[in-house]
């Protein structure tokens, strides 16, 4: 009991100590029954009840006495889920559609309330701001809770066991979560799951899919998931009958190999989200364009797919097309500059044929599109031949709410599907074209994550790529034209650069700090990438010096800082590099020091007989390959 009421006084009293508060919150512990989780819960409830009124109604509510499994815990519950509005206590008992001990997807979540209408628009707000207000209350309420985390960002959430069954008893049947093994039943010949609205089913290997559920006409959801990468093949006859569910909001049924998907489908009129993610499919159907009310369609990894249908810009309601990974695509249908509202694009494909193909929407067409954020990779740039017009200067620079973008300068094709290997291929343009494309993508001001990819220009942009103040990582792979590094050291938010196959680069110069050579420093402080906390230099063959000698030149070396907090700092496959910076190893910052693969460098640093292990034996966490 003790440590209960030390629970429930960090989140109910936390920072406001009350005798009379104190008093009843006791009584409310004792009715918590020892309970760690309902304790919980009622602080978490108690924590925006600031009277001794409201504290006194919680005390004396009926509902202690409500009686169900676990001895009672429904109770705080109930208080709890009666004090949120009605909007977020129906997005809650939504969630009974998943299993217990289910990883959800925040993101996810919020597009299947959106598919079911739960969430009310409000004037100035969006649905999806909306609905990260209700996940995040019920998060708050610890209905759901935090599960995966990475670098700080919360990647999903479960339920606790008891409040699973908490929103099933609250759902009255209408959610379901259904695993379907050899030799069970067909679930749905039991005439009690008739009342199933939303439904999430797994199918494991080897079982036919349960048709009695193409005879449930009023479901609403129908979310397929699996765990094996060779989940059973649905048949043609399977999607037919799909189709005649035509209540379905949300219909999700990736990784089942599906080659063809069936024109009917045109008669899931009420259809809002659809997934299908890792099939086979060469080709949408152009009567899926028809599907008006459709406002998220995904078909991440689908491997084969060579084109999107034509009549796209007819889905006039849709917000998100997540088409990551689809290395086959070979351009973006023209139609795309219609759908003004999208706000999710994955990949932006540049045909191979340019402004030739008729079909295709050019690089110039993505300037309608300005409501586009998040994330965004442009693919086939290579392919760009005209520049110099003016055409492409505004493409990105609109999008204010684009936080990270990918410009790859080649093409994948997928050519052979048994054994899933990749080619890529590039356009024939020069290294002028390759700049003025690259000087033409002016990026948005609040971009954060930059990566360019098979660029073959000679130099990088001179005007841009040092004004994005916001940006925080940097990646640039398989730059083979360029001698020098740009002056990065002037990004004032850079936390994380990757470089990775710069293969003409010879030496890592000032130009790279951001001060050029002969040029010295002021009395006052001055910080080269000031807050770079990982940097990591991959296969740069012909890299033999990386130089700092600004402390050398300026008139005052005390006030000069190389990256003071750089924490990892990770050299592979550098093999003609001679030495690190001194400054770089002396920082009290760094934690972490990898080298791999550079033969130099291992002997130079090597524990004991190295020449300079004594300026690294300070680091705490050193790798070094033998």
């Amino acid at each position: 009991m003790r440590k209960n009421w030390s629970l429930f006084t960090k989140l109910a009293l936390f920072e406001r100590p009350s005798h009379e508060l104190e008093e009843i919150g006791r009584e409310i512990v004792k009715k918590c029954k020892g309970l760690p989780l309902a304790t919980k819960t009622i602080g978490r409830l108690l924590q925006c009840k600031r009277t001794r009124d409201e504290w006194q109604r919680v005390l004396d509510s009926e509902l202690w006495e409500f009686e169900e499994i676990e001895k009672g815990l429904f109770s705080p519950l109930m208080l709890s889920y009666y004090d949120l509005p009605s909007i977020i206590r129906r997005c809650f008992s939504y969630c009974a559609i998943f299993p217990k001990d289910y990883n959800i997807d925040k993101v996810d979540l919020i597009r299947l309330w959106m598919a079911q209408g739960y969430l009310e628009l409000e004037k100035h707000a969006k649905l999806e701001t909306i609905g990260e207000e209700c996940f995040d209350h019920l998060a708050t309420r610890s209905f759901l809770q935090e599960f995966v985390k990475y670098e700080d960002v919360i990647s999903g959430y479960k339920m606790h066991d008891i409040v699973h069954d908490f929103a099933l008893f609250l759902s009255n049947g209408e959610c379901l979560a259904i695993e379907v093994n050899i030799g069970d039943k067909d679930p749905f010949i039991n005439s009690s799951n008739k009342n199933v609205r939303h439904l999430m089913l797994k199918v494991n290997k080897g079982v036919s899919f349960p048709m009695s559920i193409c005879s449930v006409k009023s479901l609403r959801s129908l979310l397929m998931i699996s765990d094996d990468r060779d989940y059973n093949a649905l048949s043609g006859d399977v999607l037919q009958n799909l189709c005649k569910l035509t209540c379905l909001r949300s219909l999700k049924f990736p990784k089942c190999r599906v080659e063809e998907i069936p024109k009917d489908i045109k008669k899931l009129i009420h259809l809002r989200y659809l997934d299908l993610s890792l099939q086979n499919i060469v080709q949408l159907p152009e009567s899926l364009c028809e599907l008006y009310n459709l406002h998220t369609l995904v078909i991440i990894g689908c491997f084969s797919i060579v084109e999107l249908p034509q009549g796209i810009g007819k889905l006039v309601n849709l917000r998100r097309l997540k088409n990551n990974d689809c290395v086959g695509l070979l351009y973006i249908p023209k139609e795309i500059e219609k759908l003004t509202g999208l706000q999710t694009l994955s990949e932006f494909v540049i045909s191979s044929e340019g402004d030739n193909d008729s079909k295709a929407c050019s690089l110039e067409g993505l300037k309608f599109l300005n409501n586009l954020e998040g994330s965004l990779t442009i693919r086939g740039l290579g392919f760009v031949k005209i520049a110099s017009d003016g055409k492409i200067n505004q493409v990105l620079t609109n999008k204010e709410n684009l936080t990270r973008l990918t410009l790859l300068f080649h093409k994948l094709k997928r050519i052979d599907r048994r054994s899933f290997q990749l080619i890529t291929t590039g356009g024939g343009i020069s290294c002028e074209d390759y700049e003025l494309v690259l000087e033409a993508l002016l990026p948005p001001p609040k971009l954060e994550v930059l990566e360019i990819e098979y660029y073959r220009g000679n130099t990088f942009p001179s005007t841009w790529i040092t004004s994005l103040t916001k940006l925080k990582s940097l990646f640039l792979r398989n730059v083979s034209n360029c001698e020098n590094l740009h002056p990065l050291g002037k990004l004032p938010s850079l936390e994380r650069l990757y470089i990775f196959s710069m293969n003409n680069v010879k030496k890592v110069d000032n130009v790279f700090w951001g001060m050029e050579s002969g040029t010295s420093s002021s009395s006052s402080s001055s910080y080269f990438f000031p807050k770079l906390e990982k940097l990591e230099f991959w296969h740069m063959n012909e890299c033999e010096e990386w130089d700092n000698n600004i402390a050398k030149k300026g008139e005052d070396k005390e006030h000069i800082k190389f990256m003071p907090c750089l924490a990892t700092l990770r050299i592979v496959s550098c093999h003609k590099l001679k030495a690190l910076p001194d400054s770089l190893l002396q920082g009290i910052a760094l934690k972490e020091l990898n080298i791999f693969a550079c033969n130099i460098l291992r002997e130079r640093y090597k524990e004991g007989t190295g020449e300079d292990w004594h300026k690294i034996s300070h680091i705490p966490k050193i790798q070094i390959d033998n």
